[in-house]
């Protein structure tokens, strides 16, 4: 074998167990030491140390799992579980593997289709407190209703109905820096940059504007994959966007 071929093939296998050790905590969501409880009919796991905040976590999705279901007009809601992580690094790891150390400590929640992932309410880290990690596990359990019906829902739509859901209503203070956002910020988000451009307050006052021109119901309509901004609400994306725009500006 030719020395440029061989230090290339070298190079691929040197890439390939980096990749294996960074993915190596995704393995399994679970975590050593994690024990399985069975809260208001939802199997949780949590570390035995953080039985408490998961109990507590089941309570707060349990008492509002009815309204959100209903006004999802979804049925699906059977098997769906809650793992508690001790810290925010735990579910980053189990998020993106060993490359989660680069997630912002804001990020303290994500989901499967089968699983709300949170952080434990006991170590909420410091962009966070109790009461919004309860919130949040609401709003990752919106998620998981709505990933069921159309993974590949849009960033806005799919954030603003779960904030809007879990009650996670945006102050002022919140909005207004946020609402010069441009056709571009809004057209192409990823998840860092949704949040940079003031997504997490936006996407609630999207959803706010849609419901008060339109009605909840066409919100629903929006969820499938088929669905579109055109068929539902008589505007193409960009003109959905320049109307919300002005909406906001004038709050």
């Amino acid at each position: 074998m030719k020395r440029p071929l061989k230090i290339a093939v070298w190079i691929l296998i040197a890439l390939a167990l980096a990749i294996l050790v960074n993915f190596a905590p995704m393995a399994s969501l679970g975590m050593s030491g994690m024990k399985e409880y069975r809260f208001y009919g939802m199997r949780v796991l949590a570390k035995p140390g953080d039985q408490a905040e998961a109990e507590r976590l089941a309570a707060r999705i349990e008492r509002q799992a009815g309204a959100v279901s209903q006004a999802l007009g979804v049925a699906d809601t059977a098997d769906i579980g809650i793992i508690v992580y001790p810290s925010r690094k735990d579910l980053h790891r189990k998020t993106i593997g060993f490359a989660g150390a680069f997630l912002p400590d804001w990020f303290i929640g994500d989901n499967t289709k089968d699983w709300v992932l949170i952080t434990s309410p006991a170590n909420p880290g410091p962009s966070h407190s109790r009461e919004s990690i309860e919130q949040a596990a609401v709003h990752e359990y919106v998620h998981v209703l709505t990933d069921r019906v159309n993974k590949g829902l849009g960033y806005w739509l799919k954030e603003g109905i779960a904030l809007y859901l879990a009650g996670q209503e945006p102050s002022p203070g919140s909005v207004s820096p946020h609402a010069d956002i441009t056709w571009e910020e809004y057209s192409k988000p990823s998840a860092l940059q949704f949040a940079r451009v003031g997504g997490y307050s936006l996407a609630h006052t999207l959803v706010e504007y849609i419901i008060e021109r339109f009605g909840w119901e066409a919100v629903v309509r929006l969820v499938p994959a088929d669905a579109s901004t055109e068929a539902i609400l008589g505007l193409s994306s960009r003109a959905l966007f320049d109307d919300w725009k002005a909406w906001l500006i004038s709050l």
